[in-house]
């Protein structure tokens, strides 16, 4: 038995030691293929550390030999520079549609007189310069190589001008809101350097959801005689909607003439236009109705504008020290046709705005919080216009006839004031002169009368337009003079991703006087007409600046205001205001 016992045991231990073993070699293999694994790894990031210093080490060698055949170039360059040299051949490369010739242009005048590399290089320069001027290009290169064999002459270079054309076809639409608050649908295309002249020919498309609409062709002439003149000309057809403002509707179909240099502050401008005054409605004031008609309006407009130097801006709303200036203003003169009869438009317009900004004092930032340092700043705006007719019975004292009517200015080329853009918490077109529209199956009461405005009845199978409807019941007729201001404080705002794109906010005044011409000039400059027709509102907002005005979101209310003003309803306003406004 014991034999046996032993005997069983010696074989169970022997048969478990080939089972240890192996998961002794197991794991040795295992620790092996880790091994392995580490190494490789190691070898590879060897390799990729020994690539990336060979591709540093050949960097540094292309730069260093970069930098030593600019050096190369630049003491062969200083050694050659007043040598005897001159141009000999113009050559123009990648031109699909532009002319050679008005490439050559910028050149050939400008080198003819070079005797030297120097000469040739700083005309070279400028004539580059020249034709990027006329925005029709991607890329320009510009290279100075000898002659060529062919054309052999001593001491001759030449020149090798290679060109990339931008895309002939342009097309935009978008969408956009007016001053007046008209939204409006817009599609411009055309074509740029079809004819190889940098002329542009585009056409423009304009809907508006209260039926204004223009129609338009469009050509520009850049750099006429190689000058910095750039002339358009305009054809249009347009339709103007002033329904809810002054319950009219103008039609104009005519030809603008344009003059202007980006290197000079002023343009000048030719129209002839032929008007229309309609009542769609049935529903204007006697005054309105009283302009309706045709009329010819042949006019020059000279437009002059000047501002400060941009100066270093940080965040918000930070303006330098000296303050920052802006100035416009627009002269035009009506009544050029040779024709002066009843339809024809004579007057003298001029406007100007203007606008100067400055940051506070130094001291004021002591009071402030610390985020709120060198972020405050004060503006101040003015607008000032007048409209003299240019007919004699305004100016003399003797009326022509007891029955005669002189004939005022028309209501499309008068002054309106209100609006984001004009005067803050009054509507567009809201404050100044109006008059009380007809009413439907009944007349105006001797109370609700005025002098300028008596009851009119409508038929009673009238009904005025939706637009008619919700708006004021008298039409605005704008006036001859007016004189606005505005002051305000700008902000920085606690939003940083607000103040990165140049939101900020404000706290304002705004005051203005608009007055109509009576039946003599004379009488309009009465201190007892700016002191009633005083409008004035203060409150505080956001400020959204964009290129082409400034988007406001106003809180406020109206100090001055007469009893036929369109004010705003709540105390809350939204708006666009032009670049142009004070």
């Amino acid at each position: 038995m014991s034999a046996a016992a032993s005997s069983s045991s010696s074989s169970s231990s022997s048969s478990s030691s080939p089972s240890s073993s192996s998961k002794e070699v197991t794991k040795s293999d295992g620790e092996v293929e880790r091994t392995s694994s580490k190494a490789e790894e190691g070898e590879k990031e060897q390799q990729q550390q020994q690539q990336q210093q060979q591709n540093d080490d050949d960097d540094d060698d292309d730069n260093l030999r970069m930098r030593q055949a600019l050096l190369d170039f630049r003491n062969r360059y200083e050694q050659l520079k007043h040598n005897p040299c001159f141009v000999s051949e113009i050559v123009v490369r990648g031109n699909k549609r532009t002319r050679e010739k008005l490439i050559k242009n910028c050149f050939e005048k400008r080198v003819e007189k070079c005797g030297n590399l120097e000469e040739i290089k700083d005309e070279l320069l400028k004539g580059r310069e020249e034709l990027e001027k006329y925005n029709i290009f991607k890329g320009i290169n510009v290279t100075l190589d000898a002659g060529s064999e062919e054309n052999y002459v001593p001491n001759g270079a030449k020149i090798i001008v290679d060109v990339a054309e931008k895309d002939a076809l342009t097309l935009k639409a978008g969408t956009f809101v007016s001053q007046s608050g008209e939204g409006t649908v817009e599609i411009t295309g055309g074509l740029k350097n079809a004819v190889g002249c940098a002329e542009r020919i585009d056409f423009e498309l304009i809907r508006g959801h209260e039926k204004s609409a223009s129609y338009a062709l469009h050509w520009e002439q850049p750099r006429v005689l190689r000058s910095d003149i750039a002339t358009a000309l305009r054809i249009f057809q347009q339709h103007n909607c002033s329904v809810r403002h002054s319950s009219f509707h103008e039609t104009g179909r005519g030809l603008s003439f344009h003059l202007s240099s980006p290197e000079r502050p002023a343009t000048l401008e030719y129209n002839l236009v032929w008007r229309e005054i309609t009542d769609p409605t049935r529903f204007a004031s006697r005054a309105v109705r009283k302009m309706c008609g045709h009329s010819l309006k042949s006019s020059i407009v000279h437009t002059l504008g000047g501002e400060s130097e941009d100066d270093e801006e940080e965040e918000g709303v930070k303006i330098g020290k000296n303050g920052k200036w802006w100035w416009n203003v627009r002269t035009e003169l009506a009544g050029l046709n040779p024709i002066f009869d009843s339809t024809t438009e004579a007057f003298v317009k001029s406007e100007c705005h203007a606008k100067y900004t400055r940051a506070f004092p130094e001291r004021v930032n002591d009071f402030l919080p610390e985020k709120m340092k060198h972020s405050l700043s004060w503006q101040i705006g003015a607008r000032a216009g007048v409209m003299l007719p240019l007919r004699k019975e305004f100016y003399t004292s003797a009326p022509t006839s007891s029955s005669s009517v002189v004939r005022g200015s028309n209501i499309a080329d008068r002054f309106f004031m209100g609006g984001v853009g004009s005067l803050r918490m009054f509507e567009p077109h809201g404050a100044g002169p109006c008059d009380a529209r007809r009413e439907k199956d009944s007349t105006f009461s001797s109370s609700s009368r005025t002098p300028s405005s008596p009851g009119v009845s409508v038929s009673g199978n009238l009904t005025p337009p939706r637009s008619v409807q919700s708006s004021s019941p008298y039409d605005s007729l704008g006036g001859d003079v007016i004189v606005s201001g505005t002051a305000s404080v700008k902000m920085d705002i606690p939003v940083e991703k607000l103040r990165n794109i140049g939101v900020h906010g404000h706290v304002f005044v705004n005051a203005g006087c608009l007055i109509p011409h009576d039946q003599k000039v004379k009488h309009t400059f009465k201190a007892s007409n700016f002191r009633d027709s005083l409008r004035a509102s203060c409150g505080a907002g956001i400020v959204w600046p964009l290129p082409v005005g400034n988007i406001e979101l106003n809180f406020g209310r109206v100090l001055l205001a007469n009893s036929t003003d369109r004010v705003v309803g709540s105390k809350f306003q939204a708006g666009l205001a032009a670049s142009l406004s004070a």
